[in-house]
């Protein structure tokens, strides 16, 4: 049972803002609501005020900019409009795969990707594929606006950089070089994944330029094996292949996952270890194209 609420439906940004500097603390923002009416039902949060955004038809843009090549995506689209989307799937198919693979199709359909994010659930796929892509979110408030990096707008478990009057407004994504190619790998064993594990990289020939290898699932928030990113920098396909177990193992030790109902602590790193090298093996030999 849901507490007693006022239900906000304001038709423009500026009016949804003000609404949320008038209310603080009290109230809580609804786009797709498969987080956050699950989380009311559980008593887990409350508000005393839900501002809807769903009458605001500009927060559901979906937008390809070609020069600079950033994909601009709104407060409002859902998983599903990303997995449909004829641009993801010419520019960012990497992006795709994982929306696929990301919940059923009912949660697909009325959860958004600025939602999931916002909430900062450490057990999501979006998080991970979107810090290997160097993505950004725009947090807007009756203030202004200011741009963070996803990596610096994570913080810890379910917490974030969005302050109590902000809204996450809109998420960037530049498009990776043609020359990239990537791979999304993750152990799904219930409803949401124990280990995620996302790399891309651009290649010169055959030499291995700006690696980005994200490890989720097993921390507060998704985390850049940056040492890893560091060895493969300059390698070429044959020796980062000849040592994909050895850096799996690496990545493994690397993180700290924690241990719960899903397993312990060696058995989480034990699958790390397995998708790293899995995720290696299939960047070096034929990963998701970017071109």
């Amino acid at each position: 049972m849901i507490d007693s609420f006022h239900l906000h439906q304001p038709e423009s940004l500026s009016d949804a803002l003000t609404l949320l500097a008038e209310h603080s603390q009290e109230v809580k923002v609804l786009a797709g609501g498969s987080e956050l009416i699950l989380l009311l039902k559980m008593g887990l949060l409350a508000a005393k005020h839900i501002i809807n955004l769903k009458k605001i038809p500009d927060l559901a843009s979906l937008d390809y900019e070609s020069s600079p090549r950033f994909l601009h995506i709104g407060p409002l689209v859902t998983h599903r409009a990303l997995e449909k989307s004829e641009i993801l799937h010419k520019y960012f198919p990497l992006l795709v795969e994982m929306e696929k693979q990301l919940a059923n199709v009912r949660i697909r359909n009325v959860g958004t990707l600025a939602g999931n994010l916002a909430f900062a659930e450490p057990h999501a796929d979006p998080g991970t594929l979107l810090v290997a892509y160097e993505a950004s979110v725009t947090l807007t408030s009756v203030d202004g606006e200011r741009t963070l990096s996803l990596q610096d707008f994570f913080i810890d478990f379910y917490e974030t950089a969005l302050a109590s009057n902000e809204i996450l407004s809109e998420i960037s994504i530049p498009k990776p070089a043609s020359s990239s190619k990537g791979a999304y790998l993750r152990f799904c064993p219930g409803e949401r994944p124990m280990v995620g594990v996302a790399l891309l990289s651009e290649w010169n020939e055959e030499i291995c330029e700006k690696p980005r290898l994200v490890l989720g699932c097993v921390g507060p928030k998704p985390m850049r094996a940056l040492e890893l990113e560091d060895w493969m920098t300059g390698r070429s396909r044959e020796d980062i292949q000849a040592e994909a177990d050895s850096l799996g193992t690496k990545a493994a030790l690397s993180c700290q996952p924690l241990e719960d109902i899903s397993g312990s602590v060696e058995y989480k790193r034990q699958i790390v270890k397995t998708l790293v090298a899995r995720a290696i093996l299939r960047l070096t030999h034929e990963g998701i194209d970017h071109g």
